[in-house]
């Protein structure tokens, strides 16, 4: 089965599924392939947009319905949560937009903002700007990496499935890395960075 074979039959739902587990390099990964032709470069960032302000929405309205109830039962988010909540004094515009690219917070700022009863019709709106933003720089470097490919290799289809398959790897060993090496945040399998 060649790659554009998978990627036209699987292309669309292995990306909802990445996104989920490892966000950056997916998205990159889908607009690597957007620029190969084989996906649709706005379908990809917009569903980057998508997960990435879904997943946020989720982990807000858990911090606010049951975030000290599931900090009980989850000891070890507890020094990640105090670590986010010294940030909450600060510009609240700038660190929401900005958190999706802090190592370590990606997944517990929206939740600490809900913890803090941060305005919800706030918060969506802060979370659609940053998720927006997030989605579109990372779809376009993602398809500028197959710019550069295609300069650096001219014939960049004979090596498309390598590239692939390393941007796969690269991603799988980064999630890995962040669901395991860190051991306060075993068992949260989030899309974006933690």
């Amino acid at each position: 089965m060649s790659l554009e074979t998978i990627i036209s039959r699987f292309g669309y739902p292995a990306l909802l599924v990445g996104l989920l587990l490892e966000g950056e390099t997916v998205l990159l990964l889908g607009a690597f392939m957007a620029h190969r032709g084989y996906l649709s470069l706005p379908v990809v960032i917009t569903m980057g947009f998508l997960v990435t302000f879904a997943s946020d929405q989720f982990f807000f309205w858990l911090g606010r319905t049951k975030g000290n109830q599931f900090l009980e039962n989850r000891p070890a988010w507890k020094p990640n949560v105090e670590k986010a909540k010294s940030f909450l004094g600060r510009n609240t515009t700038v660190l929401f937009i900005g958190f999706r690219f802090m190592y370590g917070l990606r997944t517990v700022m929206p939740f600490v903002f809900g913890l803090s009863k941060f305005d919800p019709k706030r918060f969506a709106l802060l979370n659609s700007i940053g998720a927006f933003l997030w989605a579109l720089l990372f779809g376009i470097a993602g398809y500028a990496f197959g710019q550069v490919m295609e300069i650096i290799l001219v014939d960049v289809g004979k090596y498309e499935h390598w590239i692939a398959l390393g941007m796969v790897i690269t991603g799988t060993g980064l999630w890995l890395y962040r669901h395991f090496a860190n051991s306060t945040w075993k068992g949260v399998g989030h899309g974006q960075s933690l």
